[in-house]
């Protein structure tokens, strides 16, 4: 398992956790969809589906909120079907580093997380070890220095931080709960502390925000929202300020999250694999994991190489 989060986050959480091994707990929610623009059909069909899904027919190890918190092992997530702790006849989802190759399991390659090891003492000797042509994108992008405020966030700007990130997610169907404002408090709630957020100001507008949770030996990047006017280059400049921030603090890894695989392989980061890795002895269930299988093809990147000794 990647991570070893404290249990008493697990009372954050909605659902219910799972020996792993003798020491170990993993949580199990129901994941709730959403789509905030969707035309009324759109938006009643999502309602009848998480509605149908919290009868407990479809379960994740572990919590949509917190991708890459837990990836098992292919072995690990065997365990679980031993010590019946999925549910035979639901439809069980587990994100692991390796396929499930075990009789009932299905495994599909997903978006890897990008992460970068962190090797400097400074951030200015992160941007020595860049490519010239690389080197160049970050000083276009760090130009929003000298026109942005940046300041720290609290709960009183989450509700401000929700409607960006609502505007950012409004095009896409996320597993994330329909109140975003809820989601930072229980961030909050769950890693006080060590979960920051930092806005970014155009006279006096907040125009985006990223937040962060700093995991141990880890810090990752979580939630980023913007406005559709925020300026050019916005996402670079506020992923560049979690490296920044994550040299400075000395941590080992700078989890930066899925998508934007080949943008993040500019900033230096390398993908960590995983798979989506279901479980069931459904029949219903297998058969349309079956069609599944035809017909899904993971998404194309080409990763680049931004240092020079690579």
């Amino acid at each position: 398992m990647t991570s070893s989060p404290q249990k008493s986050l697990y009372t954050q959480i909605p659902g219910r956790s799972i020996p792993l091994g003798d020491s170990t707990e993993v949580p199990v929610c129901t994941p709730e969809f959403r789509k905030s623009n969707g035309s009324y059909l759109k938006k009643r069909g999502l309602y009848l589906l998480n509605r149908f899904l919290r009868k407990g027919c479809f379960e994740t190890v572990g919590s949509p909120w917190l991708p890459g918190f837990w990836i098992l092992s292919a072995s690990e997530a065997a365990s679980l079907v031993r010590s019946k702790g999925l549910r035979a006849n639901s439809l069980n989802v587990v994100i692991t580093s390796a396929p499930v190759e075990d009789q009932n399991w299905r495994s599909f390659k997903g978006e890897p997380l990008m992460v970068i090891e962190n090797v400097w003492n400074s951030f200015e000797e992160y941007a020595v070890s860049m490519k010239k042509k690389y080197r160049q994108r970050l000083r276009k992008a760090l130009q929003l220095d000298s026109v942005l405020e940046k300041r720290w966030l609290d709960a009183a700007h989450y509700e401000d931080c929700a409607a960006l990130l609502e505007a950012t997610l409004m095009d896409k169907v996320v597993v994330l709960p329909g109140d975003l404002t809820l989601l930072l408090e229980r961030f909050e709630g769950m890693f006080e502390t060590d979960f920051q957020i930092e806005g970014f100001y155009d006279q006096g507008r907040l125009v985006a925000f990223i937040s962060t949770v700093r995991d141990g030996d880890t810090l990752r990047a979580m939630h980023y929202g913007a406005a559709v006017d925020a300026p050019a280059n916005m996402y670079s400049f506020a992923m560049f300020s979690v490296i920044q921030r994550g040299i400075e603090a000395g941590v080992s890894k700078i989890n930066l999250g899925r998508t934007a695989t080949e943008i993040k392989s500019t900033y230096g980061a390398v993908p960590e694999h995983n798979y989506f890795s279901f479980y069931t002895e459904s029949v219903l269930f297998k058969s349309a994991l079956a069609v599944a299988a035809r017909r899904y093809t993971p998404k194309d990147f080409e990763l680049r190489s931004p240092f020079k000794d690579e």
